[in-house]
């Protein structure tokens, strides 16, 4: 059984405060190349932090290297939805072990702790934000690639279990010809009726829907709405729109995996096995409805000029409000600030510009609206943890980056 996740209360994260520092170093097998593994990375160091843990950290791509080490780790978080043997991971239960996944039926072994992503309220989620905006017709889209995933699986699954038909519209592609593949997702596209919400199972499909939608003159979001899910920085910033998206709370599954290794490395057994965790909610933009008509403008205006350098004060001028309107606009609908939104979408541009490596990082600022280069060397490292450099050295390999 999966248990949506509660976060710590207050009395559990001040009786941990009041424990004893624990010292250990810790191996977390996931790809920081990855927006979701990037956010599980920063709950687990928030955990860390919070409680006064003096845990090190050390991340690998792979088990095998990981146990492989010279010294042996004090814990392991480890992704069980790419592609780890059951076998291989039932064999380090001697060691404190938590598994993270994308999925809950992604395999682990089951006295094995297990936080994943709860795929039916991702959807959920979309499909109301949808709604509120008054459709009711609703299709699902998932690239050919995904279709064999468990999370892929889940998601339509879920799709498929909410949505009523005959309004829910599934479509699943043959083959891998790339021609034939964007020829039958425009035919189904413009088979579709107007007014219809497609929920598409990542960002880097929903992109494609756009693409699509662009090239055979379908009008987004008035004729189609497009959601996607992760709310990925690095994909909405390839994309011709910004791109509404379901966040993930992969940053309280990090926090709740460290949670429960701090528990096992303390040998106490956790309250649960499986543990489910909700999406924080919906990043709304330029592909959906929005029943706030002057937040997507102001998303639509910092899409289209952050990389001028421009301030949330000009953001304010153009909708003409004052700096604190815009500020309570941005917090009561997203939770965060229009200058937090000016960083995220400089930080995704020089992310793109960094993985194509045909500019230099001083040029990559200047292009990307960043006032120095200094200033974005620290705005990475406090975001991600990382100089650029570094961010360049992590990340996946080229060919996959437009699909993370």
């Amino acid at each position: 059984m999966y248990y949506t996740l509660v976060l710590s209360s207050s009395d559990r994260l001040n009786d941990m405060r009041s424990q004893s520092a624990t010292h250990g170093r810790i191996v977390l097998v996931l790809n920081p190349g990855l927006t979701f593994h990037r956010e599980i990375i920063a709950g687990i160091g928030a955990f860390s932090q919070a409680t006064g843990l003096k845990w090190i950290f050390e991340v690998e791509n792979n088990i095998l290297k990981a146990l492989a080490a010279a010294q042996v780790p004090d814990g392991f978080i480890v992704d069980a939805s790419a592609n780890q043997e059951l076998e291989l991971l039932a064999s380090m239960k001697k060691y404190p072990l938590v598994c993270v996944s994308a999925g809950v039926s992604c395999k682990c072994p089951p006295d094995v702790p297990q936080v994943a992503s709860d795929n039916r309220a991702l959807i959920d989620a979309a499909l109301q934000h949808l709604l509120d905006a008054g459709i009711t017709n609703f299709a699902w889209y998932a690239k050919p690639k995904y279709l064999g995933t468990e999370w892929a699986q889940e998601r339509a699954q879920a799709f498929a279990d909410l949505v009523a038909k005959p309004a829910g519209f599934l479509w699943e592609e043959a083959g891998t010809d790339t021609v034939m593949r964007e020829a039958g997702l425009a035919a189904w596209l413009k088979a579709l009726p107007a007014r219809t919400g497609v929920i598409a199972v990542n960002d880097s499909s929903a992109r494609e829907v756009l693409h699509a939608c662009n090239v055979i003159g379908r009008v987004v979001p008035d004729d189609l709405a497009i959601v996607g899910i992760d709310n990925d920085p690095l994909v909405a910033a390839m994309a011709p729109l910004p791109i509404s998206s379901v966040v993930q709370g992969s940053h309280e599954m990090g926090w709740k995996a460290a949670e429960l290794l701090h528990a096992r490395m303390r040998e106490r057994e956790p309250e649960a096995y499986r543990f489910a965790i909700p999406p924080k909610g919906i990043h709304p933009a330029a592909t959906s409805p929005k029943s706030c008509p002057e937040l997507r403008e102001a998303l639509e205006y910092i899409a289209a000029h952050a990389a001028q350098g421009i301030k949330a004060e000009q953001v304010a001028d153009h909708l003409g409000m004052s700096r604190t309107t815009l500020e309570r606009l941005f917090r009561d609908h997203l939770g965060y600030t229009a200058h937090e939104e000016l960083l995220k979408t400089r930080m995704a541009l020089a992310k793109q510009m960094l993985l194509a490596r045909g500019l230099s990082t001083a040029e990559v600022a200047r292009r990307c609206g960043f006032r120095t280069q200094q200033y974005m060397h620290v705005v990475f490292k406090r975001e991600m943890g990382l100089s650029p450099g570094e961010f360049v050295a992590q990340a996946i390999p080229r060919s996959n980056v437009a699909d993370a």
